[in-house]
C-alpha cells in the first residue's frame, strides 16, 4: 500500500511526539518511584530509633558486641528476634502498671483496716468498770459501720464496730511473660524463611526486619540481613549508633524496590494512573496536531501537483496561488515563474515555426515564379534570369545554414575548437575584406584605440562568424554617408570590443530584442536589406558559448552601439 506524503508526515509528526512523550512520563515516574522510595527510606530509618536506643544500652552495658551470638544463623535472625522483644514489652507494660496499682490498692485497705481494729480495742478497754458504780448507762446500739471507700480511708469508724480478722498477705508479682519464638508478621513467607532464603529477589523482601543489617564502625558485618558485596552502596541508608558521643556501629536498611505498605502501594498505583492518563491524553492532542500539521501542508502540495498536471497537458497560463512565505511559498513562486518561462518558450516556438516558415517561402516562392515564367517562355532563358534564380538558392541556402547552426547552438550540438588567438588581428583581417563593400556602400570605416592585451581562449572560426555578421548588419543598415568606427580596451581580466555605426537609430524598446529570432526593429531596417533577422541571434549564442556578452546601445555617432566583453587568456583558462 502506497502512502501517500501527507500520511507519512501525519504518521512521522505522531510517532515523534508519541516518542517523547512516553520518554518524559517514563522517565518522570522512574523519578517519582525513586523520590518516593527515598522518602520511604527515611522514614523507615526514623522508625529504628527504639531498636537503635536498645543495642546502644546493651552496647554500653557490655562495653563491646560481645552481646551479640556467634552463630550466623543466630546473627541472621538476631534483628528479627530484637524486634519482637521491643515489641511484646511494649504490648505487655500496660498489664503490669495495671498488677503493680491493684497490689498497692489492696495494701492501703489491709492497712486501714488493721487501724480500725487497733482503735476499737483500745476504746473497749477503756469501757470496762472497775466498780459496779462506775456502769454507765446502756447505750443505744451503735449504727453498722459503712464499707471503707478507697477513696476516703481515714473515715471514722463506730465503737461497737466488730472485730475483722486479718488479710491474708499480698500475692507476688506476676513474672514477665516468656519471650516465646512467633512468626513475625510477613507478606508470603515466615521468618526463618525469611532469614534462611537471604538470595530471595527484592520483591520478596518486604518486610522491613527482613532489610536490616547491624554493621560495626567500619561498616562489618555484624548481624541482620547479610551483606552483598554486588549491591549498590546507593540503594540503602544508614542510621549511626552511638556510645560516649562515638560512632559503634551503624543500622543498614536497604531499600525497597516495591512498596511495602498499603497508603505506599495506593499512592504508587494513583501516580500511574495519572500517568496512563495523561499518556493517553498526549497522544490524543499529538495525533490532533499532527493531523493539522499533515492537512497544513499536504493543501499546497496537491495544489501544485495540480498545476504541474496542467503544464503536462499544455495549460502554461496555469499558476498557483501564493499565500505563505515559507519554503512551499517560495516552491509556488518558482512554479509559476517556470510556468512563465515555458509560456513564453511556446510562444517563441510557435514564433519560430511562423518565421521560419514565412523566411523559407519567400525566396522559395521567387524561384518558383521565375522557373514558371521560364517554362511558360514569359522570360527566356538567359545569363541574367539564372544569376537572379541563383542569388535566391544562394539566399535560400544561407537561411537554411543559420537555421542549422543556430538550432545546433540551442541544442548544444555546435561543435568549437577552443585555442589562444589574437582577437585584434581576425578583427583586422575580417574588416580588410568588407573594404570594397564598405566603398560601394559610400560609408567610412575607422579602427581605434587598440587595446594593449588582446589574445583570448575561442574559436577562431566561429569568433570570425560573429564580426562577419556584425559587421554586414552596420553595412547594411547605416544610411550612405554614415560611419563605422571599431575600438578596444582592455583591463586586467576583460578584453571589450566596439562597434559603432551612424544613423538610423534602434528604438529604444527594441534594444531588448535585438538577439531574437527574426526580430526586425522597424521598416528601416527589414528584409529589403537582405536581412534574415537571424544574425544577431546567431551571435548572441556563438558568445554565449564562449563565455562573453554582448549588450546593445545608442551609440554616439546616431546608430547602434555593440559592446562584446571577452574573457582575456590567462583568466578565460
Amino acid at each position: 500500500m502506497k502512502l501517500s506524503i501527507g500520511w507519512r508526515l501525519f504518521f512521522a509528526v505522531l510517532l515523534s511526539l508519541t516518542t517523547v512523550v512516553i520518554v518524559a512520563l517514563l522517565m518522570m515516574r522512574e523519578k517519582v518511584s525513586s523520590g518516593f522510595a527515598d522518602y520511604a527510606l527515611k522514614i523507615e530509618l526514623d522508625r529504628l530509633q527504639e531498636i537503635g536506643d536498645s543495642i546502644q544500652n546493651q552496647y554500653a552495658t557490655n562495653e563491646s558486641w560481645s552481646f551479640l551470638p556467634n552463630d550466623p544463623q543466630q546473627k541472621k535472625a538476631w534483628i528479627n528476634q530484637e524486634l519482637i522483644r521491643l515489641y511484646q514489652i511494649k504490648n505487655s507494660a500496660p498489664s503490669r502498671k495495671e498488677s503493680v496499682d491493684a497490689i498497692k490498692q489492696k495494701s492501703t485497705v489491709t492497712s486501714t483496716i488493721s487501724t480500725r481494729n487497733d482503735s476499737t480495742s483500745k476504746v473497749r478497754n477503756e469501757l470496762k468498770p472497775n466498780t459496779r458504780n462506775n456502769i454507765a448507762p446502756p447505750a443505744k446500739p451503735a449504727a453498722p459501720v459503712s464499707p471503707v471507700s478507697p477513696a476516703n480511708p481515714a473515715a471514722p469508724v463506730a465503737a461497737q464496730a466488730p472485730v475483722l480478722p486479718p488479710l491474708p498477705p499480698p500475692p507476688p508479682l506476676p513474672p514477665p511473660p516468656p519471650v516465646t519464638p512467633i512468626k513475625a508478621p510477613t507478606n508470603q513467607a515466615s521468618t526463618k524463611t525469611d532469614i534462611v532464603d537471604v538470595s530471595a529477589s527484592e520483591e520478596q523482601l518486604q518486610s522491613l526486619n527482613s532489610r536490616i543489617s547491624l554493621l560495626d564502625e567500619a561498616e562489618n558485618y555484624l548481624a541482620g540481613r547479610p551483606l552483598d558485596r554486588n549491591f549498590d552502596q546507593s540503594q540503602k541508608g544508614m542510621r549511626p549508633l552511638y556510645h560516649q558521643g562515638e560512632v559503634i556501629g551503624y543500622l543498614s536498611v536497604q531499600k525497597s524496590r516495591v512498596p511495602s505498605d498499603d497508603m505506599a502501594r495506593d499512592f504508587l498505583q494513583q501516580q500511574a494512573d495519572m500517568i496512563i492518563t495523561i499518556v493517553v491524553i498526549s497522544i490524543s492532542l499529538s495525533g490532533l496536531a499532527a493531523l493539522l500539521l499533515a492537512l497544513h501542508f499536504r493543501r499546497p502540495i496537491h495544489q501544485l501537483a495540480a498545476s504541474a498536471r496542467a503544464l503536462e497537458q499544455g495549460k502554461f497560463d496555469t499558476r498557483v496561488a501564493v499565500r505563505r512565505s515559507d519554503e512551499l511559498g517560495e516552491l509556488a513562486n518558482s512554479f509559476n515563474q517556470l510556468a512563465e518561462k515555458l509560456a513564453q518558450a511556446e510562444q517563441s516556438r510557435r514564433q519560430w515555426v511562423a518565421d521560419t516558415s514565412h523566411e523559407l517561402r519567400t525566396p522559395i516562392a521567387v524561384l518558383r515564379a521565375q522557373l514558371e515564367a521560364l517554362q511558360d517562355g514569359i522570360r527566356p532563358a538567359n545569363t541574367e534570369n539564372i544569376a537572379l534564380m541563383l542569388r535566391q538558392v544562394l539566399s535560400l541556402n544561407k537561411l537554411v545554414d543559420e537555421l542549422y547552426t543556430l538550432a545546433s547552438a540551442d541544442i548544444g550540438t555546435l561543435q568549437y575548437q577552443m585555442q589562444k588567438m589574437d582577437l585584434w588581428a581576425l578583427i583586422e583581417e575580417e574588416s580588410s575584406n568588407f573594404q570594397d563593400r564598405i566603398h560601394h556602400a559610400h560609408l567610412r570605416f575607422m579602427i581605434e584605440a587598440k587595446p594593449q592585451a588582446h589574445s583570448i581562449h575561442g574559436d577562431r572560426e566561429r569568433l570570425r562568424q560573429v564580426m562577419h555578421n556584425l559587421l554586414e548588419n552596420s553595412i547594411r543598415y547605416t544610411n550612405a554617408g554614415g560611419c563605422i568606427r571599431i575600438r578596444g580596451n582592455s583591463d586586467q581580466q576583460f578584453l571589450y570590443l566596439h562597434i559603432e555605426d551612424s544613423a538610423p537609430e534602434v528604438p529604444s524598446l527594441a534594444m531588448a530584442r535585438l538577439g531574437e529570432r527574426f526580430y526586425r526593429p522597424d521598416s528601416s531596417r527589414n528584409r529589403e536589406h537582405g536581412g534574415s533577422g537571424l544574425g544577431l541571434a546567431l551571435c548572441c549564442r556563438i558568445l554565449e558559448a564562449h563565455h562573453a556578452s554582448i549588450d546593445f546601445s545608442h551609440s554616439e555617432l546616431g546608430g547602434l552601439h555593440v559592446q562584446i566583453r571577452f574573457s582575456l587568456y590567462p583568466a578565460s583558462v
